[in-house]
C-alpha cells in the first residue's frame, strides 16, 4: 500500500515538475529572439580587404569565425543544410540542380514548381522545429521556406523576388520585431543574394566585389541602427553569415567535357562546379575511365567520394561526380566560351570556399574568435538559443558550446 502511495505522489511530483519546467522554458522562449541574415557568397577574407565597420563592431562585441560550407559548396544545399543541421547527403537537397530518381523529377533552383515541392526537402528545418514547439518564425527568402515541409511553414514567409531592395528587407525584419507580442516571431531568417552575383561576374579579386561588400555593410548598419531603437533589442541575438565563398577561374583553365565524352551517353547532365553525371546503363565504367585522364579535374564514382565530404550515399546523387580544381571552370556543352569569372562549388575545405560567421547578443561570448567551423552547426545553435528540442542533426554540441556564454 505504501509503495502505491509513494508511486502516486511521485507521479504527481513528476508531473508538477514537468509543468514548471515547461512553464520556465515557455517563458524563456517568449523573452528571447534570434535574427539570422545570410549574405550569399561572402568569402571569409572579404572583411580583411574592405571597410566593414558594422561587421568589425560585431566581432568586437561577439563571436567571429570562418564558416565551412557543406559539399557541394553551392547556395541551395548549404542554406538548407544550415537550416536542418544535416549535410546535403542526409537531407536530399544534394545540389542546385539534380535528378531525383525517387520522384522521377529534376530539381532546378530557378524552377518555381520544383522549389515549392516539399518532396525534395528531407530533414526538419529549424522553422519547423520551432513552430512545432510553439515558437513563431519568419523568413525573408530562406531556402525551403516557400513550401510546406511536414505540413508547416514559417508564420511569416516571402516568395523570392530579387527586385526587393535590401533596405526594404531589413525594414520588414524590424517591423516584424515590432508586432504585438503574441504575433511577433522569435526566429527571423533573411537573405541577400550578394556579393555572390558580383563575385561571379567580376571575380572575388575585383574592386567591384569589394565595393559591393562595403555596400552590404552599410545595409547592415541601416538595420542595426533601427533595431537598436526597439525595447526588445537587449533580448535579441544576431547572426550574420554566408553560405560559401568564391574563387576566380581563368580561361586557360577551362575544361569542356564535350571534348572527351558523348553527351548522349548520359540520361542527365548537370554541369558546372561540381558536375553530376547520370550515365546510361552500362556506360558508367567507360565514362569513368575517360574522365580519369581529363586534366584539372577529379572524378569519383559516388561510392568512392572521400569520407570527409559526407557525400555519395544519397540515391539522388549522379553515379559520377566530377570536381574541377579550384580555379577551373567545368562545362559539358557543344559550344564552349572560356572566360574569366568567379565560381564556387569547389572542395569545401579549400580556403576560397570559406564563408563568414559573426554572432553577437546576450547569449554569445564577447571578443572571441574561434577556428573555422562547419555550417551544419547552425541548426543546433539555434535550438540552443531558443531552448528547443532538436531533431536529429549533424551538428557538434562542443562546437556550439564554444560560442556561448556559460
Amino acid at each position: 500500500m505504501k509503495k502505491k502511495t509513494f508511486s502516486f505522489f511521485g507521479l504527481i511530483l513528476l508531473l508538477a515538475g514537468g509543468i514548471l519546467m515547461y512553464g520556465f522554458r515557455h517563458k524563456s522562449r517568449q523573452e528571447h529572439y534570434v535574427v539570422v541574415v545570410s549574405l550569399d557568397g561572402f568569402r571569409s577574407d572579404y572583411p580583411d580587404r574592405a571597410k566593414v565597420p558594422t561587421l568589425d563592431s560585431l566581432a568586437k562585441v561577439g563571436v567571429k569565425s570562418a564558416f565551412r560550407p557543406c559539399f557541394p559548396s553551392v547556395t541551395f544545399p548549404n542554406h538548407y543544410a544550415m537550416a536542418t543541421g544535416l549535410h546535403p547527403d542526409h537531407n536530399g537537397l544534394i545540389n542546385n540542380y539534380f535528378y531525383a530518381s525517387d520522384l522521377k523529377r529534376v530539381y532546378r533552383l530557378g524552377d518555381r514548381e520544383a522549389v515549392a515541392n516539399p518532396a525534395f526537402y528531407g530533414g526538419e528545418p529549424i522553422w519547423i522545429t520551432a513552430e512545432k514547439q510553439g515558437v513563431k518564425t519568419a523568413s525573408f527568402f530562406w531556402v525551403g521556406t516557400e513550401t510546406s515541409i511536414q505540413g508547416r511553414q514559417p508564420s511569416i514567409w516571402k516568395k523570392y523576388d530579387k527586385s526587393v531592395p535590401y533596405t526594404d528587407r531589413a525594414d520588414s525584419v524590424v517591423s516584424w520585431l515590432q508586432l504585438p507580442g503574441n504575433e511577433r516571431p522569435h526566429l527571423i531568417m533573411w537573405y541577400i543574394e550578394e556579393p555572390d552575383g558580383i563575385g561571379h561576374t567580376a571575380t572575388p579579386d575585383s574592386s567591384a566585389t569589394i565595393e559591393k561588400v562595403e555596400a552590404l555593410d552599410a545595409v547592415l548598419n541601416h538595420f542595426f541602427t533601427k533595431v537598436r531603437q526597439l525595447d526588445i533589442f537587449p533580448k535579441i541575438d544576431f547572426i550574420v553569415l554566408s553560405d560559401h565563398g568564391m574563387a576566380t577561374y581563368r580561361p586557360e583553365n577551362y575544361v569542356n567535357l564535350n571534348d572527351y565524352l558523348p553527351r548522349d551517353s548520359f540520361d542527365y547532365v548537370f554541369d558546372g562546379v561540381p558536375t553530376l553525371l547520370y550515365p546510361k546503363s552500362g556506360y558508367a565504367d567507360s565514362a569513368y575511365a575517360v574522365l580519369q585522364r581529363v586534366p584539372r579535374v577529379k572524378v569519383w564514382k559516388k561510392h568512392e567520394i572521400p569520407e570527409k565530404y559526407v557525400y555519395g550515399t544519397h540515391p539522388r546523387i549522379g553515379e559520377l561526380v566530377v570536381m574541377p580544381d579550384v580555379g577551373t571552370m567545368l562545362h559539358f556543352r557543344e559550344i564552349s566560351h572560356p572566360a574569366l569569372g568567379g565560381a564556387h562549388g569547389y572542395d569545401n575545405f579549400a580556403p576560397e570556399m570559406e564563408a563568414i560567421f559573426y554572432a553577437a547578443g546576450p547569449s554569445f561570448k564577447k571578443q572571441t574568435e574561434v577556428p573555422v567551423m562547419a555550417n551544419v552547426n547552425l541548426y543546433l545553435l539555434l535550438t540552443r538559443l531558443l531552448d528547443l528540442e532538436p531533431a536529429p542533426n549533424d551538428g557538434d554540441s562542443l562546437v556550439v558550446s564554444r560560442l556561448l556564454q556559460k
